[in-house]
């Protein structure tokens, strides 16, 4: 029994930390759903252009379908350029064989430059595959009939793969970079104030940034994804998505600098942090509302918000502060709120530059 329960932990996924089982189980779903349409679509396909052997396209489009665009579209490319490769190969192999009369020596002369060439470059890994599908695979007619037959299936498939990763439950890019951004800056908001409970270690707020920075990963490749929505540059239809991802990166690192030397205050007995808490915690949380806010609005420009100037003023004063690091790290911070705050709030471009 013991034994079965290392093995299930081994190998079957947990909850990710800090996260509940919605925010895990709605792209699992839509992700099988879009797997299954790509593959039914290819079979479909398949049938309509009588090919000989569908079932390659059906294996192609498992697997070049992938939970984002991004990643279909690299796996794609990955697939397109291995299948090219191994084809090529597949063909030489086939010439082999014919002219010596020979069926496994072809195939190994082929198969060992592949499987270099594989662990020289890993993206070309379907070139073994396809070596294997067109060649090995037994086949009827014709020795070149397989060639063409399983390549125009593999292409097919992937043909069909990017269809349904752009028409099918795709989600919105950019409702899911402001929420991740949302989600980030509440968990700095919980980071200065692990750093602020005596009974928090430093190497639990290490932890919450580890956490912070998968989010900051999941945040860029949203904005990646955003990015191949449409033709036009993100830069243009949507500024503020642009600059995101480099806002909430220095944020994250002027958060940590602010937590450690809060953390070093209260080690020293210093009794005014709360305060300045205070001030980082309502600036941080008004960031997130706004970002959170974006979910239900367009990307369109929006009048200057009331609360922008609050943010600003709860901010504690520089010399209010008595330690030379805390004033330092407390200048870094500002700087960069005001940024965040004119380019998120107030959709300032100006504020984007020198990012």
């Amino acid at each position: 029994m013991n034994v079965l329960i290392r093995l299930g932990r081994a190998w079957l996924p947990t909850l990710p930390r800090n996260s509940s089982w919605r925010e895990v189980m709605r792209p699992a779903i839509r992700q099988t759903i879009r797997v299954l349409v790509s593959v039914v679509v290819a079979w479909i396909v398949g049938s309509l252009m009588h090919l000989q052997e569908t079932i390659w396209a059906l294996v192609t489009a498992l697997i070049v379908t992938q939970s984002s665009i991004s990643q279909t579209m690299a796996t794609a490319r990955d697939q397109i350029s291995g299948t090219v490769i191994g084809a090529l190969a597949g063909g030489c192999a086939v010439v082999l064989e014919i002219t010596t009369g020979l069926r496994w020596v072809p195939f190994w002369i082929m198969l060992t430059p592949l499987v270099f060439l594989t662990a020289i470059q890993p993206t070309l890994r379907f070139a073994c595959i396809t070596l294997m599908i067109v060649y090995l695979f037994p086949s009827q007619g014709s020795p070149f009939l397989p060639l063409v037959t399983r390549l125009l299936a593999i292409v097919m498939g992937v043909a069909v793969s990017i269809v349904v990763s752009f028409l099918i439950l795709h989600s919105s890019a950019r409702k899911q970079a402001f929420h991740t951004a949302g989600r980030l800056l509440r968990r700095m908001d919980q980071l200065l104030k692990s750093a602020l409970d005596q009974n928090t270690g430093w190497t639990a707020i290490e932890q919450q940034n580890d956490d912070c920075v998968a989010l900051l990963i999941e945040l860029e490749d949203a904005v990646t994804e955003a990015r191949r929505e449409r033709l036009k540059e993100l830069e243009q239809r949507d500024p503020v998505l642009a600059a995101l991802p480099r806002l909430m990166r220095r944020l994250l690192n002027d958060t940590m600098l602010v937590a450690r030397a809060i953390a070093t205050g209260r080690a020293a007995g210093n009794t005014g942090l709360m305060p300045l808490y205070k001030g980082l915690s309502h600036a941080l949380r008004a960031l997130a509302h706004s970002c959170e806010e974006q979910l239900t609005t367009k990307n369109s420009r929006h009048p200057r918000q009331a609360q922008d100037e609050e943010i600003l003023h709860l901010l504690p004063r520089l010399e209010e502060q008595t330690r030379p690091e805390m004033r330092f790290v407390m200048s870094l911070f500002r700087e960069d709120l005001e940024r965040a705050v004119g380019v998120v709030m107030r959709e300032d471009v100006s504020g984007m530059k020198g990012l």
